[in-house]
């Protein structure tokens, strides 16, 4: 069994295909998989449902003013996990192709050329990027520190306008990739950074590939992938319009739920 556990965190609806696709890849690979809840949820047997108020209390439940949804809180919920656990985070849009035997304490890849994806996320307590992000808080305010340029001055100035632009209207993404990456490379971190191919093989815009049947054979997938990120918020609006919410036999993610097609 590998040494190092993962958990994650869910709440409000159950856990769906995707979500029920990335927890039994992880038992299937050994893991010990913890889902941190405000909520009661039906997991899967062998997966341990942890009330998240030990790490965070429910008052800082934090979300998006726009759409409302939770990456917000998810992302404030990681840091602190990580700070307070030996944990390693996962998404539960992550599959687990292997275990997640890693040597050194700080695990986390490459998106694209770009950014650092923090879907699979582990820090060492002492790191400096972490420090950094364990800052922001549901009652931030002011502009995304990734920020620069032209975009960096209209958010300072929407700021001036509002006196400081809570953290729940920054752009998608603020406390996550690019968070996580800008925290990173101020800190001198980012060369600890896994290459693409290690969650991100098949990249966002060919998250149809998970759904459609043949379109990602297993002798399609790098043999040094680690584990792949299914993209959820692209793929269940796409699985929910093309498939009617059920992946269909011969597509990866009936693979992933033990269709043998």
């Amino acid at each position: 069994m590998p040494d190092r556990p993962v958990a994650s965190f869910w709440d409000g609806a159950p856990p769906g295909p995707i979500e029920l696709a990335s927890m039994l890849s992880f038992l299937r690979t050994g893991h010990r998989l913890t889902v941190f809840s405000y909520s009661r949820l039906s997991l899967p047997d062998g997966v341990d449902l942890v009330d998240a108020n030990e790490i965070w209390p429910v008052r800082h439940l934090t979300r998006y003013a726009r759409g409302g949804g939770l990456s917000l809180h998810a992302n404030l919920f990681r840091y602190r996990m990580l700070a307070q656990t030996g944990f390693l985070w996962s998404d539960l849009d992550m599959v687990a192709l292997r275990p997640f035997a890693f040597d050194g304490s700080h695990v986390f890849g490459w998106q694209d050329d770009r950014l650092v994806n923090n879907a699979v996320l582990a820090l060492p307590q002492g790191s400096p990027a972490l420090h950094a992000l364990l800052r922001f808080t549901p009652d931030t305010r002011g502009t995304p520190p990734h920020l620069t340029g032209l975009r960096r001055r209209k958010y300072q100035l929407r700021g001036l306008l509002t006196g400081g632009l809570p953290i729940t209207r920054w752009p998608w993404g603020s406390l996550g990739p690019n968070g996580l990456t800008h925290a990173l490379r101020q800190s001198g971190e980012i060369p600890h950074a896994l290459p693409a191919h290690a969650f991100y093989a098949v990249g966002m815009d060919d998250f149809a590939r998970f759904a459609d049947p043949g379109a990602l054979p297993p002798d399609a997938i790098p043999p040094a992938a680690f584990g792949l990120h299914l993209w959820n918020n692209r793929l269940k609006r796409y699985l929910d319009d093309r498939w009617g919410g059920i992946p269909p036999s011969g597509s990866f993610l009936a693979r992933m739920l033990g269709d043998g097609a």
